[in-house]
């Protein structure tokens, strides 16, 4: 197909291509004269600003664009450029939008002109907002983040702004929360303590999440009376983070920079000094606290109640004795007793005690306890001893077992006893998914599984004992 240039070119005006192409862009395009004066808008200008045609021609530009981006450029050659401009325009329900415009000053028989090309870029300016608060902020509490802290640090260092004082504070067995808990509970510490942090500064302090569970507090012109004031409010106000299910405590630290000559970083590592010492001497304390709530919580969630604990216990022994454990073994093997199902803690009730069987996700996740007792122990001044049993106590002789498939030997001892006593407790007293059997037909399970599940020694030991006389087998309490 041929076309007819001449034809076109007579049929299509160049004013007809002009107002198709500012149909089409969705970009805004404002036409002005030199009085500023709009006479022409395109239907994107309606959509951005919210005015009709009608409303706005024959009008000045400021209604909509109050920054008057064309003052001193009518006739000026400066103005025969195309320039790039951010600017603030005005919508007709009064919102302030955001704008990149480009604008093009020009001729013609008619007069003079301004063409404005605008973007709306308030999605852009949006995201670098969030960008911008981001990069100050800590994402999970909303104060500002060490980056941030750091930059005040080095305006507020100052000797305009002595004496300077600094507080640190951190969350006491956070770590241990955490594990046993879950990271919803820390996290709600953590927000918890924030509030209480902010509700109980100036205006004019800094407040910043250091770092994991430590915050730390800038305080401009502040004295030791005004530090002592900054801490009593945070400790009058710290018991309503606490849910009553988990114990809370804080250990707080500080310093002072009281001359120019002082060194604001021996300032800061005095406070956290401070703070880590009246955390340690708090610690054993702090640990046990929290490791009694968690067994407090795992027996009323579970249908392990202390009466189980104790008949184990007295089983472990028994055989810890016959081996000739040293007594500092024998004290491990009691309090391993009582704690080496504490990673349940963290496991739903509703499969602790699901009376059918496990489907394999739930199983997966009651898989998951040893690990989780682990991290606990290891995180508990009084439990870290046992950590490595509590790890392994369902780990096989054969290399069967979970979660990390040890064998033999290389099991600790201490778990290896628990899996036979428990085993047996289990069998012989039953439990919601599994009713009772005689102590002839588990002794009998037992020894089938020696060198299996069970290690073959301690299964001949435990045999030997339950052959023991009726009157020495106090041991072993119905």
């Amino acid at each position: 197909m041929k076309y007819n240039l001449k034809l076109i070119k007579r049929e299509l005006t160049l004013e007809d291509i002009f107002y198709t192409l500012t149909k089409l862009i969705k970009d805004a395009v404002i036409v002005t004269d030199s009085s500023r004066k709009i006479v022409f808008l395109n239907k994107a200008s309606e959509k951005i600003f919210g005015y009709l045609s009608e409303e706005v021609l024959a009008k000045s530009v400021c209604m909509i664009l109050p920054q008057d981006i064309l003052a001193n450029e009518t006739g000026s050659k400066s103005g025969s450029k195309e320039k790039f401009i951010e600017a603030v325009g005005k919508s007709k329900d009064g919102r302030k939008i955001p704008l990149e415009i480009s604008k093009t000053y020009w001729e013609s028989e008619k007069g003079q002109f301004f063409t404005l090309l605008l973007r709306d870029v308030s999605a852009r300016k949006s995201t670098e907002e969030k960008l911008r608060y981001l990069s100050f902020h800590d994402n999970l509490t909303g104060l500002y983040n060490r980056s941030y802290f750091d930059e005040e640090l080095k305006r507020l260092d100052t000797k305009r702004q002595l004496p300077l004082s600094v507080i640190i504070c951190d969350i006491d067995g956070f770590k241990l929360v955490n594990d046993a808990f879950g990271y919803k509970k820390g996290d709600y510490l953590l927000k918890g303590l924030s509030k209480i942090l902010k509700k109980s500064c100036r205006s004019e302090d800094i407040l910043a999440r250091w770092g994991g569970d430590e915050f730390v507090i800038l305080l401009p012109k502040t004295d030791d009376k005004g530090i002592q004031e900054i801490i009593s409010r945070i400790e009058n106000k710290i018991d309503s983070v606490g849910s009553g299910e988990i114990p809370f405590n804080i250990s707080l630290g500080y310093s002072t920079k009281a001359k120019p000559s002082e060194s604001i970083e021996t300032i800061l590592k005095e406070a956290e000094t401070s703070m880590k010492q009246k955390k340690l001497v708090r610690s054993k304390k702090v640990s046990s606290d929290i490791i009694a709530t968690i067994e407090k919580n795992l027996h009323e969630k579970s249908f392990e109640t202390r009466e189980i604990y104790e008949r184990i216990k007295k089983l472990a022994l028994a055989i810890g004795r016959t081996l000739k454990l040293s007594k500092a073994d024998m004290d491990n093997l009691a309090l391993f007793s009582d704690f080496h199902d504490i990673g349940k803690a963290a496991i739903k009730a509703s499969i602790l005690n699901k009376k059918a069987k496990l489907v394999e996700k739930e199983w997966q996740i009651m898989k998951m306890h040893p690990e989780i007792g682990y991290r606990i122990a290891k995180s508990s001044t009084e439990l870290v001893k046992i950590a490595d049993a509590v790890l392994a106590h369902h780990e096989n002789w054969d290399g069967t077992g979970y979660p990390y498939h040890l064998k033999g030997q290389k099991i600790p001892v201490l778990a290896r006893i628990i899996a036979v006593v428990e085993a047996y407790d289990v069998m012989t007293k039953g439990r919601p998914y599994k009713g009772p059997i005689s102590r002839e037909e588990a002794i009998g399970e037992l020894k089938r599984n020696a060198k299996k599940q069970f290690d073959p020694q301690i299964v001949s030991k435990f045999e030997e004992l339950m052959k023991l006389k009726e009157d020495n087998l106090s041991l072993f309490p119905d």
